[in-house]
C-alpha cells in the first residue's frame, strides 16, 4: 500500500512539472550546446538575406550556434557614440557581421574576419578572399586563371600561410597540416616539427611532441592499420623510407633553427637576456625561409637557402619584405615559364605594372587587381582592405 501511494505521489510531482514546462516554456530556455544532437535544422549555402538591413551571421541563432539573418549597419553607417537618433537607425544597432564601428564612428571593415567580403563592393576591389560556412576564410584561395593561376593556403585570419599549387592541379589541395601548424604556432608551441607537402597537405610520415605515425596526406589523421610510436622508434613505421627521409626527421634548417632556440633558452636560464641571436627561417616542408639575414642587411632566399640576387633590403625596412615577386621569379624559371611582372628591390611585386604601354596594378601575389589606371594612382585602393578599413 505503502508503495502505491509513493508511486501515485510521483507521478503527480511529474504531471504538475509537465504542466508548469508547457505553460511557461520561456523559463525553461537553456542556451544550447553546439556540440548537442539538437544540431541546426539547416545549414544555408545561400548568404543573403531579405531585408537591406539584415546580413548573414553564421552564429545568428540557437545561442551562436546556427546561421541566420541578423540586424546591423552597413558599410559607412555611422555607428556608436557619433550615431543620432534622427532618422531610421536604432543607435543601439550594432555594425553588421563583419563590420566594426571604427574610426569617424562609422562602420568600417573589419578585414580579420572573412564576413567582411560581404560588404566589399564588387565594382571596386578586383578580388576579395573566399569564406567557409562557418563565415571563417577558406584554407584555399585560388587566384588567376587555369593556367598560370595559382592556389594558397590561408589561415582562419585571412593570412597566407605555408603551401600553393598551380591551380590546374589543386583538386586535392586541402591545406590541412599547413592550418594545423599555424594555429599551434599561434598558440605559442614553438616546437612544432609537423612536416607539410608543397601544396599544404600532410607528408605521409610524421612526428610531433615525440610521437610519430603514419598520416592520411589530406587530414593528417593516422592511417587505418597502422600505429603511433616514439619519436627513436620512427624508422619501424611502415611509411619510413631511408632514402627519402635517411637518418633525421628534422631536416636541416630546422635542425639549425630548434638549435638557436635551445641556445636562447639556455642563456635566459642563466639569466643573459640581452644575448641575440640572428634567427633561422623554416618553411612548414623544412625548407629554406624567405630570406636570409648578413650583417645589416636581408636578402631573399630560394628554398635550399641560397640567395636570389640581386634581392634585398635593410634591417629597418625587413618587416615590409615578402620575397613573392623574387621567388616567384625562380619557381618560373625552374618551371619553364614566363615571368612578365616586375619586382622591386626587395623581392616584392611593384604594385604598379606596365604591359604594351598599358599600366595596371597587382597585389603583394602578383595577381592584376586594376587595369588601365593612370601613371599616378595608389594601388592599394584596389587591394582587398588596404583602403576601406
Amino acid at each position: 500500500m505503502a508503495l502505491a501511494i509513493i508511486k501515485s505521489c510521483t507521478i503527480r510531482v511529474l504531471s504538475a512539472a509537465l504542466l508548469l514546462v508547457l505553460s511557461n516554456p520561456v523559463s525553461t530556455q537553456l542556451v544550447p550546446n553546439c556540440a548537442s544532437t539538437l544540431g541546426c535544422l539547416s545549414y544555408p549555402v545561400d548568404t543573403s538575406c531579405p531585408n537591406p538591413d539584415e546580413f548573414w551571421s553564421p552564429t545568428a541563432v540557437l545561442g551562436g550556434c546556427c546561421p541566420g539573418c541578423v540586424r546591423g549597419l552597413s558599410l559607412g553607417a555611422p555607428c556608436g557614440d557619433g550615431t543620432t537618433t534622427d532618422g531610421p537607425t536604432n543607435p543601439a544597432t550594432p555594425c553588421a557581421p563583419g563590420l566594426v564601428c571604427g574610426v569617424g564612428n562609422v562602420c568600417r571593415l573589419n578585414t580579420g574576419d572573412c564576413l567582411s567580403t560581404y560588404h566589399v563592393p564588387a565594382d571596386i576591389i578586383g578580388w576579395v578572399p573566399q569564406c567557409d560556412s562557418r563565415g571563417q576564410f577558406a584554407p584555399k584561395q585560388c587566384r588567376g586563371d587555369r593556367i598560370n593561376g595559382r592556389c594558397f593556403c590561408y589561415s582562419a585570419e585571412g593570412k597566407r600561410i605555408f603551401g600553393w599549387s598551380w591551380r590546374n592541379e589543386e583538386q586535392n589541395m586541402t591545406c590541412a597540416c599547413s592550418r594545423r601548424r599555424a594555429e599551434l604556432e599561434a598558440e605559442g608551441r614553438f616546437d612544432v616539427t609537423l612536416h607539410c607537402t608543397q601544396n599544404g597537405n600532410y607528408e605521409e610520415l610524421q612526428c610531433d611532441q615525440d610521437v610519430c605515425w603514419c598520416a592520411d596526406a589530406m587530414t593528417g589523421i593516422q592511417k587505418p592499420g597502422t600505429r603511433a610510436v616514439p619519436a627513436d622508434l620512427w624508422t619501424l613505421l611502415p611509411c619510413y623510407n631511408g632514402t627519402l627521409h635517411g637518418v633525421q626527421y628534422l631536416r636541416r634548417c630546422e635542425s639549425i633553427a630548434f638549435s638557436q632556440i635551445l641556445q636562447r633558452k639556455q642563456f635566459i636560464m642563466r639569466g643573459h637576456t640581452g644575448v641575440t641571436f640572428t634567427d633561422t627561417l623554416c618553411e612548414y616542408d623544412g625548407s629554406h625561409g624567405r630570406y636570409i639575414i648578413e650583417g645589416q642587411e636581408a636578402a631573399c632566399t630560394w628554398l635550399d637557402g641560397t640567395k636570389i640576387d640581386p634581392y634585398k633590403t635593410s634591417l629597418q625596412t625587413l618587416a615590409a619584405m615578402n620575397c613573392n615577386c623574387a621567388r616567384d621569379w625562380k619557381l618560373f624559371t625552374l618551371a619553364g615559364r614566363k615571368m612578365e611582372l616586375v619586382c622591386e628591390g626587395n623581392g616584392n611585386y611593384a604594385p604598379l605594372q606596365s604591359r604594351n604601354g598599358a599600366l595596371f596594378c597587382v597585389d603583394p601575389h602578383g595577381f592584376v587587381v586594376a587595369e588601365n589606371v593612370p601613371e599616378q594612382t595608389n594601388c592599394e585602393q584596389f587591394i582587398f582592405g588596404a583602403s576601406l578599413l
